[in-house]
């Protein structure tokens, strides 16, 4: 008889190991970043496969994100109004609602 294959794991040894929900871990597999294999109703997961997408995802986190002062950040309001009158009307939505609320 050959050598067996390294342990596979379950969804909820990922889940436990990375601190998530178990549906986190499917959807990574339903989505494809995270190979498993699938037995029946039941997914296994290769330990290097883990690992590999925990490099993956530090590699991406990595990266050096623009400051304020590299990037300019434009916002634009679905009404074509600026964000300082978005504002207005969210204070303005508050206070109507204090005063209701106060009756």
């Amino acid at each position: 008889m050959g050598k067996l294959p390294e342990k596979r794991l379950r969804i909820a040894d990922v889940a436990i190991a990375w601190d998530c929900s178990h549906q986190h871990v499917r959807n990574l597999i339903k989505r494809g970043e995270l190979p498993a294999i699938r037995i029946g109703s039941l997914f296994r997961i290769r330990p290097d496969d883990v690992v590999a997408y925990e490099n993956r995802v530090k590699c991406q986190t990595d990266q050096p994100r623009p400051t304020a002062s590299q990037s300019e950040t434009v916002i634009s309001m679905p009404s074509g109004g600026s964000p300082g009158r978005a504002r207005d009307v969210f204070r303005l939505g508050q206070k109507i609602g204090q005063q209701q609320h106060a009756r």
